[in-house]
């Protein structure tokens, strides 16, 4: 059976760390900083057997170089990107069968926050980075809006029970925004208000599912006859297609909201 373990970094990122619950090897996701995940794995006596890295920001690849000195067995799995520290490369439709946790994960390419971040997935579990968070999704530092579109599409298509484990706390202030989009969604107002106590009594609103994302997030329902509407009316033009309500919604969330 595996168990994931969520750890809380600088201000707002999580780090997922995956192990069997009956061996001692354990998986990290995104370490942007060493001492939160050595203190973890040793309090549950584990042995770092792999990393997994999405993008090459500091604040997800930071702590591997520790990591690595105090685990040099273990494997660094990312995209191919001279910026981030990798042993093996991996790309997109690569699958990883990794024997510590006796698990098979699939690669799946979602630039867009940056040119070369990627996602990893198994048995309906998402780890997607930076590019897919709880009511709402990466900025573009890199990509095209094109690129983030394919992404979130790639990732729209996946089975809606699907476990999103994104890389940050940004729910409530997403929120914020896809309230201005979507102001008449029952179901966004339900997780506010689900986010809300949640944060009150110091819980995580991570991770999220896909089924409930693909009712409140607006980035996800680009194809929604009222977020187009929403769209087109703050912009005053008419929008085509759904590429460009998903473009439009990004460019007013940077501009001014953000």
């Amino acid at each position: 059976m595996m168990n994931i373990i969520q750890i809380p970094t600088f201000t707002d990122n999580y780090v997922w760390i995956m192990h069997e619950l009956n061996n001692d090897f354990a998986v990290v996701v995104d370490p942007g900083e060493s001492k939160p995940i050595i203190d973890a794995l040793n309090i549950n006596n584990l042995q770092l057997s792999d990393i997994l890295l999405t993008h090459h920001h500091h604040d997800h690849i930071g702590g591997v170089k520790k990591l690595k000195e105090i685990y040099p067995a273990a494997n660094i799995y990312g995209p191919e990107d001279i910026r981030i520290p990798t042993t093996i490369d991996v790309k997109d439709n690569q699958t990883i069968w990794l024997d510590s946790i006796n698990e098979e994960f699939r690669v799946i390419d979602v630039r867009g926050h940056t040119n070369s971040h990627i996602a990893y997935y198994f048995k309906n579990k998402l780890f997607c980075g930076d590019t897919l968070f709880s009511c709402g999704c990466g900025r573009l530092f890199e990509g095209t809006y094109e690129d983030m579109y394919k992404a979130l599409i790639k990732i729209k298509n996946l089975p809606k029970e699907t476990m999103v484990y994104c890389a940050h706390e940004y729910t409530l202030d997403n929120i914020g925004f896809a309230k201005i989009v979507d102001p008449k969604n029952l179901d966004l107002l339900e997780r506010e208000k689900e986010v809300k106590y949640l944060l009150k009594n110091g819980f995580f609103t991570i991770p999220s599912t896909l089924e409930n994302e693909l009712k409140v997030n607006p980035f996800l329902r680009f194809d929604v006859k009222d977020i187009k509407n929403s769209v087109q009316n703050h912009f005053s033009k008419k929008i085509s297609s759904d590429a460009e309500v998903f473009k439009y919604t990004r460019e007013w969330k940077d501009n001014e909201y953000d």
